[in-house]
C-alpha cells in the first residue's frame, strides 16, 4: 500500500482510505479526481516558482548578452585593426615615463641655481621653485600636444599651437635670462666662465635657450607618448577581455538556459506522471470500497478491548493504600469508560483509515477437482461395403 497522503480535509489522511471510503460510500469519483489535480497543480506552480525565476534571469542575462556582444565584437575589431592581433607591451610606455622623469630631473638641476633672480636662497627653495618651474613647463607643451592631438578643427589646432608658442617664448627669454644671470654671476666671482661667455654671446645664447626650452618640450613628448602606449595597451586588453566576457557568457548562458529548461520540463514531467498515478490509485480504491464496502465492528470486540483496558489498570489499584478503597474501585473503571467511550466513538464514527482496515472480504470459490474418466475399450467397427480393399491390403 502506498503511503501517499491526501489533503482532502484539515487533517491528512490516506489517499487510499479516502478513495476506498468514497467508493463504499457512493461518493462521485470526479470529485475526488478534481481535488487530486487541484493539489498537483498547486504544488506544480509553486515547484516550479523558483526554477521559473532563474530561468527567466538566465534568458534575460542571455538577451543582454546576445545584445551587446555586435557592439563589443565591432569595437574589438576596430582596436584589432589599430593595435593589432597581439597585446601591446608595457614596457614602452614604462621607458617613455622614465625619460620624462629623467627630464624633469635634469631641468631642475639647470634652473635651481638661477633661482637667485627670484631672490630665492635657501638651497632646498631653489630645488624646490626650479621643479615647479620645470613641471609648470612640461605641463604646458603637454596640454598644447593633447590640444593639437584631439582638435576636431583648424580652431582648436591653432588655439594649440598659441599655447605652445607663447610657452615656447616665454622659456626663450627665461633662456636668455639665465646666460645673462650666470654670466654676471662669473664676472663678479672671477670665474673664467664669465669671459667665455662674453666671448661667445651668440654659442651662450643659443645653449642656454636650447637647454630652457628642449628639456620640458621633450618631457612633455615622452610623458605623452608613454601616456599613449599605456592607454593602448590597456584599451587592447579591455576591449579583448569584455569581447572575450561576452562571447563565453552568450555560449554559457545558452547551455544553462537549455539546462534549465529541461529542469523545468522534467519537474513538469515528473508532477504529471505521479498525479497520473495518484489517479490510478483513487480509482482502483474507489473501486475496491465500491465493490466490496466495509463492516462495521462488532461490539463484543469493543467490550472485550474495554475490559482488557480496566484489567491492565487493575494492577496500579494495589499501589493505593487500603484506606483509599474507593479510589482502588475506581482506578480500573475510570480507564474502563474512557476506553469504552473511545472505542464505541470509532465503532459509530470510524476513521477512514479504520474503515478501511474493516474492508469486507471476498473469497474467490476454488472450483472442485474434476473427476477422473476411464477410457472406454473402443469397439469393433463394422467394415461397409467397399472398405474391404483397404482392409485387406
Amino acid at each position: 500500500m502506498t503511503t501517499s497522503r491526501s489533503t482532502f480535509a484539515s487533517k491528512p489522511r490516506s489517499l487510499e482510505a479516502t478513495a476506498f471510503h468514497d467508493g463504499a460510500h457512493g461518493i462521485d469519483p470526479r470529485t475526488g479526481i478534481e481535488q487530486i489535480e487541484a493539489r498537483f497543480n498547486q504544488e506544480l506552480s509553486e515547484e516550479k516558482a523558483e526554477p521559473g525565476r532563474k530561468l527567466h534571469d538566465l534568458e534575460s542575462r542571455l538577451q543582454q548578452a546576445r545584445k551587446e556582444r555586435p557592439e563589443a565584437e565591432a569595437v574589438w575589431q576596430k582596436v584589432r585593426k589599430e593595435l593589432g592581433d597581439t597585446p601591446p607591451p608595457y614596457f614602452h610606455a614604462v621607458v617613455m615615463g622614465i625619460f620624462a622623469a629623467f627630464a624633469q630631473v635634469i631641468d631642475t638641476l639647470f634652473l635651481a641655481p638661477t633661482m637667485d633672480i627670484l631672490n630665492i636662497a635657501s638651497t632646498f627653495l631653489q630645488y624646490l621653485g626650479a621643479a615647479g618651474l620645470a613641471a609648470i613647463s612640461t605641463g604646458i607643451f603637454e596640454f598644447a600636444f593633447r590640444k593639437h592631438a584631439d582638435a576636431k578643427n583648424e580652431t582648436d589646432r591653432q588655439r594649440a599651437v598659441a599655447i605652445g608658442g607663447t610657452g615656447a617664448l616665454g622659456l626663450i627669454a627665461w633662456g636668455l635670462l639665465r646666460g645673462r644671470e650666470l654670466q654676471f654671476a662669473a664676472g663678479l666671482s672671477g670665474n673664467p666662465l664669465g669671459d667665455f661667455l662674453g666671448s661667445h654671446p651668440i654659442l651662450a645664447t643659443m645653449f642656454f635657450i636650447f637647454i630652457t626650452l628642449a628639456t620640458p618640450m621633450l618631457g612633455a613628448a615622452a610623458l605623452l607618448h608613454g601616456w599613449i602606449e599605456f592607454s593602448g595597451a590597456r584599451t587592447w586588453r579591455r576591449i579583448k577581455g569584455r569581447f572575450d566576457e561576452l562571447r563565453s557568457a552568450e555560449v554559457d548562458l545558452a547551455r544553462q538556459v537549455q539546462a534549465e529548461a529541461q529542469h523545468f520540463e522534467e519537474i513538469e514531467r515528473r508532477k504529471t506522471e505521479q498525479c497520473r498515478e495518484w489517479k490510478a490509485i483513487y480509482s482502483h480504491y474507489y473501486d475496491r470500497g465500491r465493490r466490496n464496502g466495509a463492516r462495521q465492528e462488532p461490539m463484543w470486540s469493543v467490550l472485550m478491548k474495554t475490559a482488557g483496558g480496566a484489567l491492565l489498570a487493575t494492577p496500579l489499584a494495589f499501589l493505593i493504600p487500603a484506606a483509599w478503597f474507593p479510589v482502588q474501585l475506581a482506578l480500573p473503571i475510570v480507564p474502563g469508560i474512557a476506553l469504552f467511550a473511545y472505542f464505541s466513538h470509532r465503532r459509530h464514527h470510524p476513521s477512514y483509515e479504520w474503515y478501511l482496515k474493516q474492508e469486507n472480504t471476498q473469497f474467490a470459490e476454488t472450483p472442485d477437482a474434476p473427476k477422473s474418466r476411464e477410457l472406454r475399450a473402443p469397439q469393433p467397427r463394422l467394415l461397409s461395403k467397399g472398405d474391404e480393399k483397404y482392409d485387406n491390403s
